[in-house]
């Protein structure tokens, strides 16, 4: 059973602001509050702990965190029988825009790494809008997001939510949440996404989220990770549709990109990309018969998707069974004109494709060099060979 409450409780200041709190089975406590000057420091621990993208300096957060202190709220956590997990467990950092730092926002002008005071809102002044400047709340966002939202309450409310993931974990989130790109360009890691209006930012309490909270799609990088959606794909093709083996591993497997779905921690669906001179071939989506009735396949395809836009392809395929036209149309597919005849694993199947809406930055042969050093998918993050550079180089006479 989840319980909400808010209670008042003094400042450091003289001022008083409200604390919500969630308990959970008369064990864990779970509460929220204004961050203090003293806790920067800690905010950044967190940070690194979580996640490997680049943020804000120092500075700048402290110049935002005392321009308003709205603007951040930490999320804590206390267990009565389990102290080393009490304390400041993430934070929600917001940069709350006036007028002017809206329309710099949705020009893609602002300067997100360094913002001005003079775009911001100060204590106390209702925001024209709010941006969603950093967010690390793993595991506890479905408790902590509402309690955000009543704290900020009568500050904020009616004011237009806005924010951009700086990992797939973060992307996945937002849309779950509801949040849609602004344009089909940012539609990815990196875009402006809106919710609509902060108020409405609702999630379900931790006892009735959905099944699609617990998922994790990946791009398969290991070994291990190949070897799991080869084994769901023989479960589903080999035994479900008795498709014989050589059909089943066609050879193309060590070519090609998988992507791997998980359903808490257990592998549950897969899917196969190949590359061609200007599209990408869908292929072999196999979902497990346990999770059909989630909407596991949905998010294999939409990261297939992303995954290739960032590569910079505008154009997918695949052969579809005619039984399964309406799912993928759901993501721009239509049958080709010319449709030849095919005949796969004693089904009839059908070609379609579909366009893919430009990423708003693609990897090119411009890109920053480190790029091209990191697993395919995981462009974002900071490779181990990357550390080399601390390292003397030794070059050859």
């Amino acid at each position: 059973m989840l319980n909400l409450r808010a209670d008042a409780q003094p400042r450091a200041n003289g001022n008083e602001s409200s604390a919500v709190r969630a308990e959970m089975d008369d064990v864990e406590t779970i509460s929220i509050r204004r961050l203090e000057p003293s806790e920067i420091d800690t905010v950044f621990e967190v940070t690194r702990r979580n996640l490997d993208v680049s943020t804000a300096d120092e500075d700048a957060v402290r110049r935002v965190h005392l321009h308003n202190p709205d603007s951040f709220w930490g999320v804590y956590r206390n267990r009565r029988n389990d102290p080393e997990f009490n304390g400041l467990q993430g934070y929600y950092a917001f940069l709350l825009l006036n007028k002017r730092g809206d329309a710099l926002l949705r020009n893609r002008t602002l300067d997100k790494k360094n913002p001005q005071l003079e775009f911001l809102a100060p204590s106390g002044e209702r925001p024209h809008s709010a941006y969603i400047w950093s967010m690390v709340v793993k595991g506890l966002s479905a408790i902590a997001t509402p309690m955000v939202v009543k704290a900020l309450g009568k500050t904020c409310a009616g004011t237009a939510l806005y924010a951009s993931a700086a990992t797939q974990g973060g992307l996945n989130l937002m849309r779950r949440q509801g949040f849609q790109a602004v344009t089909p360009a940012d539609d990815g890691i990196g875009g402006l996404f809106l919710f609509g209006q902060l108020g409405d930012l609702k999630v379900r309490p931790l006892r009735a989220r959905r099944l699609e909270s617990r998922f994790k799609v990946i791009v398969a990088r290991t070994s291990q990770d190949v070897e799991m959606a080869l084994a769901i794909r023989a479960g589903v093709f080999m035994i479900e549709h008795a498709c014989p083996y050589n059909e089943e591993f066609d050879g193309n497997d060590r070519s090609a990109t998988h992507i791997l779905a998980f359903v808490d921690d257990e592998p549950a669906a897969t899917m196969r990309i190949r590359y061609f001179a200007d599209f990408v071939k869908f292929e072999r989506l196999a979902v497990l018969p346990r999770f059909r009735r989630t909407l596991i396949a949905k998010d294999v395809v939409q990261t297939a998707i992303n995954f290739c836009r960032r590569k910079g392809y505008r154009k997918m395929y695949g052969h579809v069974q005619k039984r399964l036209v309406g799912f993928w149309s759901r993501f721009g597919f239509k049958p080709i004109d010319k449709n030849d005849a095919l005949v796969s694993a004693d089904r009839e199947h059908i070609e379609m494709s579909g366009e893919i809406e430009p990423h708003h930055d693609p990897i090119t042969i411009h890109s920053d060099p480190h790029i091209f050093l990191r697993p395919e998918g995981y462009w974002d993050e900071r490779a181990i060979v990357e550390k080399s550079a601390e390292r003397m180089p030794a070059n050859p006479h």
